[in-house]
C-alpha cells in the first residue's frame, strides 16, 4: 500500500498567559507598549516569535505524534475537548505549521476544519464556491463542471447569489462541505463542523464521505460521535494531552477510549455495607458476560451475550423482580426487560439467601451504540416497595466490523434506529405476467 499521509514527531506549543508587567512601573509599561510592535516586527524578521516569548506560561498541543495513513484508509480521530485533535488536522492542513517535526501529504486535499473555512463573508454563495475551489486546488472548469452538483447537494440554491454573511451557520457549513467534498480530492480531512448541520445533512454527509472512500480517496474524520466512527472507518487514532494514546482496529481503541471517559466498565461488584438496596433486598453485583463466562465491556454486535446479576434477599415472603433499562449514547431508554418466568409471577416468595440472575441479550439485535445499564429492584409481593434504583451500574459497548455478517450485511450507509434486530426476510419470484398485468 502507498502512504497518503506521514506524520514524522509532529508537535505544537503555544505560549499562553499574559506578559508578565507587574514588576513595570507606569513610565516602564508605557515605553515598552509603544516598543511592541518595534519588537513583533524585529521578531519576525529575524524568526522568533518575540511578543509570544514573553508571555508566561508554555502549552504543547502536540508532542511528538507519528504515524502514517495508507491510501485509501478511512481513519478517525479520537479524544476529549483539548486533547489535540482540530490542531494535527490543522497541521495536516498547512493551516498552521508545527513547531517541530514533518508532516507529508500526497495529492491533493480538501478540508473542512471550521465553518465557512475560506468563505468572504462579502462575496455571494457563487462567488465563494468558486474561490472556496481555488483554495482546495481546484481549476475554474473543475468548479464549472462541478458548480451544479456542489450546488444541489448543499440544498443553498435559492440562496446562492446572496453574499454569504447573511447566511446562517448551517446553510455555510452546507456549502462549505459540499465544495470540500466535490474537489474530487486524494484526501478529505473533516473536522467536527457537521454537528452545525440538521440531521438529514449529516446523513447526506455521512454518505458522501463514504462515498469518497469506496472511490479511494483517503479520509480523516474527527467526531465525537461514536457511532458515526465506528459505521465509517476501519482504524482511529486517539490523541490524549498532545500525544498517541492508542493507534488500531476502531472497534478496540473506541471500545478502551468510551469506558475510560464513562469512567464505568462491564462489571461492578458492591460490599455489603454500601449495596444499593433496602430493607428487604439488595444488589451485589452486575456483570456483562461473553457466552464463555468473560467478564467484557465490547460485545460484537453478532453476539448472544448475558447480564450476570447478584441479589442478596435479607428478609423472607416477598417476591422480587428486577428490572434492567439498556440507555444508550443519547441518554434514551432503549428498552427494559423484566423476567417472564420470574417466581413473583406466581405468587411465589424468595426465600433468604443469594440468588444469580441471568438476562441473554441475542445477537444483531442492539444498535451499534453505548450503553449504561440502570437496574431496578422491586418488592412486587405482597405490596409494591422499591428497594433500589442503580443507575449507570455498568458499561459496554456494541461494536461492528464492516465485514461481519450483521443486520448491515455489507451496507456501509446509516442505519438509524434505537435496536437494531437481524429480521427475516424473503423474496418470491411470482412471474412476469404479474408485472405486464400491474403496468397494464
Amino acid at each position: 500500500m502507498n502512504i497518503a499521509i506521514e506524520a514524522k514527531n509532529i508537535s505544537k506549543q503555544y505560549h499562553i498567559g499574559r506578559v508578565n508587567t507587574q514588576t513595570l512601573g507606569l513610565q516602564q509599561r508605557a515605553l515598552a507598549g509603544l516598543a511592541a510592535p518595534f519588537k513583533r516586527i524585529g521578531g519576525l524578521l529575524s524568526g522568533r516569535a518575540t511578543a509570544a516569548a514573553d508571555l508566561d506560561q508554555v502549552f504543547w498541543a502536540l508532542r511528538d505524534v507519528s504515524f502514517n495513513i495508507n491510501e485509501g484508509e478511512v481513519v478517525g480521530i479520537i479524544g476529549g475537548n483539548g486533547a489535540g485533535k482540530s490542531t494535527l488536522l490543522k497541521v495536516l492542513s498547512r493551516i498552521t505549521e508545527p513547531s517541530s517535526g514533518t508532516a507529508m501529504i500526497k495529492g491533493r486535499v480538501g478540508s473542512l476544519l471550521e465553518v465557512g473555512t475560506g468563505f468572504h463573508p462579502e462575496l455571494t454563495g457563487r462567488e465563494n464556491v468558486y474561490l472556496n475551489g481555488s483554495i482546495l486546488g481546484m481549476s475554474k472548469n473543475e468548479v464549472q463542471k462541478k458548480f451544479d452538483e456542489i450546488v444541489d447537494f448543499s440544498e443553498v440554491e435559492k440562496f446562492i447569489d446572496t453574499p454569504v454573511k447573511h447566511y446562517s451557520s448551517g446553510m455555510r457549513v452546507r456549502l462549505a462541505f459540499s465544495v470540500a467534498a466535490h474537489v474530487l480530492p486524494d484526501v478529505l480531512i473533516v473536522d467536527e463542523v457537521l454537528s452545525v448541520g440538521d440531521v438529514s445533512f449529516r446523513k447526506k454527509c455521512m454518505d458522501k464521505m463514504h462515498e469518497v472512500g469506496r472511490q479511494g480517496s483517503t479520509v480523516l474524520v474527527v467526531s465525537h460521535n461514536a457511532q458515526a466512527i465506528t459505521n465509517m472507518c476501519q482504524r482511529a487514532i486517539w490523541l490524549e494531552k498532545g500525544q498517541i494514546n492508542a493507534d488500531g482496529p476502531v472497534e478496540k481503541i473506541l471500545a478502551s477510549y468510551l469506558s475510560q471517559g464513562m469512567g464505568l466498565s462491564g462489571q461492578r461488584i458492591w460490599e455489603a455495607s454500601d449495596a444499593p438496596g433496602g430493607t428487604l433486598a439488595r444488589l451485589r453485583s452486575i456483570s456483562i458476560k461473553r457466552e464463555n463466562g468473560e467478564v467484557t465491556d465490547s460485545i460484537d454486535v453478532r453476539e448472544r451475550f448475558c447480564i450476570e446479576t447478584e441479589v442478596d434477599v435479607l428478609e423472607c415472603g416477598n417476591g422480587l423482580v428486577i428490572n434492567h433499562w439498556f440507555i444508550n449514547s443519547d441518554g434514551v431508554n432503549a428498552f427494559s426487560s423484566v423476567d417472564p418466568e420470574n417466581p413473583t409471577w406466581k405468587q411465589q416468595a424468595w426465600l433468604p439467601g443469594r440468588y444469580l440472575l441471568k438476562t441473554w441479550v441475542p445477537g444483531n439485535y442492539l444498535q451499534v451504540d453505548t450503553y449504561t445499564l440502570d437496574n431496578i429492584l422491586w418488592a412486587w409481593e405482597p405490596r409494591q416497595q422499591l428497594q433500589c434504583h442503580a443507575r449507570d451500574s455498568v458499561c459496554f459497548h456494541v461494536i461492528e466490523s464492516m465485514e461481519s455478517t450483521s443486520a448491515r450485511s455489507g451496507w456501509l450507509g446509516n442505519l438509524p434506529g434505537v435496536v437494531r434486530p437481524r429480521l427475516e426476510w424473503e423474496m418470491v419470484h411470482i412471474g412476469d405476467d404479474s408485472i405486464a398485468k400491474t403496468s397494464a
